[in-house]
């Protein structure tokens, strides 16, 4: 009878034991906001329910194909440093470890003595420590391995049926709350990506009607050239011959303006469309074809010419007409020469140059352009973020964006970009592009 009753006390408290843990760990599961913030109090929870000494979760890297230790709870009774840092930096891979065999089971599996175990390394540490019990279950949902919990007592232990049920249990909770989490955390990256894609579609929207107001602002103008220039041609026609040699200077003049706006009006409308569709995810690739620098040069200069000359400042050549033409996208080298150019006529002071010089290289495989000026020169900081979105701009209203974008275009071409300068000389940005067109897999010249 005292038997009897004896047994059914043991019985008993065992069974709280259990209800213990399975409550603390279902407790952890409902309060914590991810796994990581849970794992450390699931472990603790079964230990001291269970009387454990010490516990360890073991996180499934599928990509990798190994165990990588994640946390681990300890009995304060214990100095388990030894055993903790032969584990912590360990990965388990199939088949080098007892552990394994849950992991490859997905079923939990009991030692009643670690020491006389087969496949578990880490034996001899444990025993230095004083752990001999050991159990290990999986985390899972359904087919679904998340991981395993490895847990270590102080004694010799037959297998615990009882036990290894209710620990099962617990591996599935805890994978349920795996696997929610993670199915939270891609819910929350579709809805970002959704809210993104819903603002860039805004953007794109709002874009896509400046650019068409911007087309429609900019008819009357280029109608309005053509008609000056009309006029213009029709009232010089009428004026008498001595008087048409007196203003010579001004009808060249009046129609390199009219060409100018032209132009310029028909370069604001194009590259506003890039800006649209680039906002939108179709950003136009380079349009390569036979394409000769002078020319481009030439159309850049034609718009900044008048700018520059009321700075005082000369716009020249050297060797342009020398170079072989090349494959490129001539609508994005003008952007990339012109912002260059426009970035250094405020740098130079009066009585200065802006030149750009061209040369080949490599047996004619590649040439260099150079956009050389007798400026203020830069300093080291300004000079170390040209190329990128941190570039800082000393133009009044200046974003700094105007070197990033070159660079871009440099880099679409399959080419190099460096810059010189020393304050008081000047500065040289000096373009390496290929002559024929290069794949993205060929190395840049």
């Amino acid at each position: 009878m005292t038997l009897d009753l004896t047994q059914a006390l043991d019985q008993a408290k065992r069974s709280e034991a259990h209800l213990m843990a399975q409550y603390a760990v279902t407790l952890v599961l409902a309060e914590s906001a991810s796994l990581k913030e849970a794992t450390l109090a699931i472990l603790r929870g079964i230990g001291e329910s269970l009387g454990l000494q010490l516990n360890m979760f073991w996180r499934v890297d599928e990509q990798a194909g190994v165990l990588r230790f994640v946390d681990l709870w300890h009995s304060p009774k214990i100095d388990a440093s030894e055993f903790i840092e032969g584990s912590r930096d360990r990965n388990i891979h199939q088949g080098t470890e007892l552990i394994e065999c849950v992991w490859k089971t997905g079923k939990p599996l009991w030692a009643w003595d670690i020491g006389a175990a087969t496949g578990f390394r880490r034996a001899p540490m444990a025993a230095r420590v004083g752990l001999h019990g050991w159990f290990a279950f999986p985390v899972r949902k359904g087919e679904r391995i998340y991981g395993v919990i490895e847990c270590y007592g102080p004694e010799i232990c037959e297998p615990d049926h009882e036990v290894l049920h209710m620990v099962a249990d617990i591996g599935i909770k805890v994978g349920q709350f795996v696997d929610r989490k993670e199915t939270e955390a891609e819910l929350r990256q579709v809805e970002v990506k959704v809210q993104e894609e819903a603002r860039l579609a805004e953007v794109a929207r709002v874009l896509g009607d400046i650019a068409h107001d911007i087309k429609n602002m900019l008819m009357p103008i280029v109608s309005g050239a053509s008609l000056l220039e009309e006029e213009l041609n029709e009232s010089f026609d009428r004026l008498t011959q001595p008087v048409t040699g007196a203003v010579t200077r001004s009808r060249e003049l009046t129609k390199e303006l009219i060409d100018m706006i032209q132009n310029g009006s028909r370069r604001i409308q194009e590259r506003v469309g890039e800006f649209a569709d680039s906002i939108k995810g179709h950003a136009r690739s380079p349009q390569f074809a036979p394409c000769h620098i002078a020319k481009v040069v030439a159309s850049v200069y034609a718009i900044l010419r008048i700018p520059a000359a009321e700075c005082g400042i000369a716009l020249c050549v050297d060797g342009l007409d020398t170079l072989p033409a090349i494959q490129a996208d001539e609508s994005q080298l003008f952007n990339a020469f012109y912002n260059l150019v426009n970035n250094a006529i405020p740098e130079v002071p009066p009585g200065g140059s802006v030149t750009v010089e061209g040369r080949t290289e490599r047996e004619g495989q590649s040439i260099v352009v150079s956009v050389i000026d007798t400026g203020k020169g830069m300093p080291p900081e300004v000079r170390e973020s040209l190329f990128t979105y941190q570039a800082i701009s000393r133009k009044v209203g200046g974003t700094g964006l105007g070197t990033k974008i070159v660079k871009d275009i440099v880099d679409a071409h399959r080419g190099g970009i460096t810059v010189e300068s020393k304050p008081g000389v000047g500065t040289s940005f000096h373009l390496t592009l290929p002559v024929e067109a290069v794949s993205p897999g060929d190395q840049t010249p």
